[in-house]
């Protein structure tokens, strides 16, 4: 560990324990939009994301990413302190550990979901790729990353590797993971972190409260899609969730952040905004379909750090 990993910490409790953290966070006439995937696990604990939803609510304003959107496209100059709250994947945990304290709060926020995948028991690739290659034994996965031609890769770099690839190599990679981990069955701890909402559970939650938006079809890396698997992830996405859910679709997220000028181009004909995961403020004159955002922390010294220094 670097001497500025080591002191990193001590100088996120020193800033916010101070209160320079916030102090410096407020000098920043900035909006900022916060991205949550998981909640109520060990990256993102709920006393950890209750801490740090708290710690907005005193400080900030914390309004619907609509609100936001809507204040952006009529170029009000003052969108100062302004925060939207947004989650990732739609994960069960988004619903049953995250909802209930948005509601107990007060604070709307807003859910992105990939259709494609609800209710058919199946996780998001990467997660299942991942914790497939991570249940089998050293010399195993070393022997499946060699024949993916990946000798001496860990298993981050592999997962990496991954999301390069065209969406029909990247399927096959997956169904050789699968071939090769057919004992696999998950524990109550990887279900509890990665199964997704139902459609049943989508729809239970207040509208009032918890907007839902695009979040591609079935989560690919859309930049290494065909057009024709582009139309199907971006523009046929906001057509099952509104069939489906009954409600209005107008805001997309980027799976994994990636995006290409074609897919950036068919996100503005389909929906008023879009997300990415490039860290930054929100500034008035951003491009609605390349809002930065800011990711939470394991910790709320961290986070009350990050609010002044997006990339720390």
């Amino acid at each position: 560990m670097s001497l500025r990993a080591a002191l990193a910490p001590v100088l996120h409790r020193l800033g916010h324990t101070t209160g320079l953290s916030l102090s410096r966070a407020r000098e920043f006439p900035v909006a900022r939009i916060i991205t949550f995937h998981a909640v109520g696990v060990p990256s993102c604990s709920t006393g950890a994301f209750t801490a740090q939803l708290e710690f907005l609510k005193k400080n900030f304003q914390v309004v619907p990413l609509a609100e936001l959107v809507k204040a952006l496209r009529s170029r009000q100059p003052d969108i100062a302190h302004r925060v939207a709250l947004t989650f990732d994947d739609g994960t069960r945990n988004n619903g049953t550990v995250a909802a209930p304290i948005l509601k107990r709060l007060g604070l709307p926020a807003t859910f992105f979901i990939c259709p494609g995948l609800v209710g058919r028991g199946v996780w998001l690739w990467n997660h299942e790729a991942r914790e497939r290659l991570r249940s089998l034994p050293p010399t195993e996965f070393a022997a499946l990353a060699d024949s993916f031609g990946r000798t001496g890769d860990k298993l981050e770099a592999v997962i990496k590797w991954m999301k390069t690839l065209p969406l029909h190599s990247r399927t096959h990679i997956e169904r050789v993971i699968r071939e090769a981990t057919p004992s696999f069955r998950p524990g109550d701890a990887q279900r509890t972190e990665f199964d997704l909402m139902n459609w049943d559970e989508l729809k239970a939650l207040d509208p009032s409260l918890i907007t839902l938006g695009a979040h591609s079809t079935h989560h690919p890396i859309l930049a290494n899609c065909s057009p024709a698997e582009l139309t199907v992830e971006v523009a046929e996405c906001r057509l099952l969730l509104e069939r489906e859910l009954g409600r209005p679709v107008e805001f997309f997220c980027y799976p994994n952040g990636d995006f290409n000028p074609q897919v950036a181009a068919l996100a503005r004909v389909n929906y008023t905004a879009a997300v990415s995961t490039q860290p930054g403020f929100v500034k008035p004159g951003a491009d609605l379909h390349q809002l930065p955002r800011l990711n939470c922390c394991h910790s709320l010294p961290h986070f009350a750090w990050r609010l002044h220094r997006p990339t720390a």
